[in-house]
This record gives C-alpha cells, structure tokens and sequence, in this order.
C-alpha cells in the first residue's frame, strides 16, 4: 500500500468487519496460535520479518529468526537473529528441532533448493511448518514466483522424503470471494487516488462496501457445508523421516 496513513489505519482495523483482508487477519491469529502450540525446542523462522510468531512460543522453545540481508533491511527495516538465505542457511546439519516457513516458500526462486536445506538442517522426525498463500494477489513484487495446490504441495514434500501430518485448507469458497473482492476494490481506489483518476470517488463508499462483503461472506459461509475448493492458503505440518 502506498499511502503510510492508509496503511496505519487499515492495520488498527485489521481485527473488525471493516478492514479489506478481515477473513485473512482472523486466519492469521488462529495460525500463530497453532503454531505455539506445536513448535518447540530450537526453532528456526525463515523469512521471520518482525517476528510476530515469537510471543506465542512456549517458554522453553529456543527462537532464531532468519532473513535475506535485502529484504529485513529494504523492505520491513527489522533485525532478525541472523542474516542468511533460505537456499544456503548457516546452519551445520541436524541441529534444528522444527523449522517455521510461514508465507516465504512462493518467494524463493528455487523451493527445490530450500527443501533440500531444511531437510539437511533438521534433526530426523524435526518438524517444518509450512504456510503458502493459494488464491492470493501477486504480493512483495517481483519476488513472487508461484502457487501450489494441495497436491503440488504433497508432492515436493514427498520427493524430500518428508512424512505429512496435519493439514488444513484456509477460507471457504464464499470468504475467499470477499477476500480477493475486498482486495481489488482497495486497490483500484488507492490507485485512483494516486492518479486522480474519477473512479477515487469510490474511496466515500469503500468502507460500507467492504464491511458489507464481510459480513454477507461470514453469514453465508457460516449456513454453508464445508468447500475446500479454492482456499486462499494451506498449512502443512510435517516430520523429516528419521
């Protein structure tokens, strides 16, 4: 997003109705909730930004977060425990007892390199936690490079030789619709804006549009049977074979 007030004031409502990505903020809470819960001993947090996962680790778990020089510097201005790059981490073999990829695999050029170092880094039957965006905007450009499916994801851990445990699809067909809908109406507004293009008008009556979609998608997705069809993102649990 482009304007800092916009900004500021979209993240103080990202827990209410009125914010574009409501459906995705809530999943986001209920992600790193779980995640607490699951990680422990020495964890690794590639791609960790301003490492919001850490308040929900237990107490005994020993946090380390990781990201590339250029992005902590560039894009978020935040410090993590160590420079490195997901491809090559500084890290000698079997030291890690569970490894956080939290919305970082679909920015990395070569996954397959990746895996192939998280495997190599983790202790046998170490845990990695995986959380990949399915239908979701092309974000952090250029750095955005692809998408999987629940089967393209089995897949590449499969043929790492990891064991596939809990797995979870996020958004029901009707949120995802107001997620991505909520999404293209910010944009062409912000856009507008920066341009002084007419359609800027739109930005008195986005507010109302938006928690108007949120709260139609939450009642109809409440009195709806479970859909997995097109998620907005998958969680992945899974254990290095020992």
């Amino acid at each position: 997003m482009e304007f800092p007030v916009i900004r500021r004031l979209f993240s103080a409502l990202r827990h209410t109705p009125f914010h574009p990505q409501w459906f995705a903020c809530r999943q986001r809470e209920d992600l790193l909730r779980r995640v607490g819960k699951i990680a422990s001993g020495r964890v690794l947090d590639i791609g960790c930004s301003d490492q919001e996962v850490k308040p929900y680790l237990g107490e005994k778990t020993s946090y380390i977060g990781l990201d590339y020089y250029r992005t902590a510097t560039q894009w978020y201005g935040s410090l993590p425990h160590v420079f490195g790059d997901a491809h090559a981490l500084p890290f000698p073999g079997g030291c890690l007892d569970c490894i956080l990829l939290l919305d970082v695999l679909e920015h990395l050029p070569e996954p397959d390199r990746c895996m192939a170092e998280i495997r190599r880094a983790l202790k046998p039957e170490g845990l990695l936690i995986i959380q990949v965006p399915f239908l979701y905007p092309i974000h952090d450009k250029p750095l955005d490079f692809q998408r999987w499916t629940i089967y393209g994801l089995h897949r590449l851990l499969r043929d790492h030789d990891f064991v596939l445990g809990e797995h979870a699809a996020t958004g029901n067909p009707v949120e995802t619709a107001a997620l991505l809908s909520n999404i293209a109406m910010s944009k062409i507004v912000l856009k507008s804006i920066e341009r002084r293009h007419p359609m800027a008008i739109m930005a008195l009556f986005l507010p109302l549009l938006v928690v108007f979609i949120n709260a139609a998608a939450w009642l109809i997705s409440r009195a709806s049977p479970e859909d997995d069809m097109m998620p907005f993102s998958y969680l992945m649990v899974c254990k290095k074979k020992a």
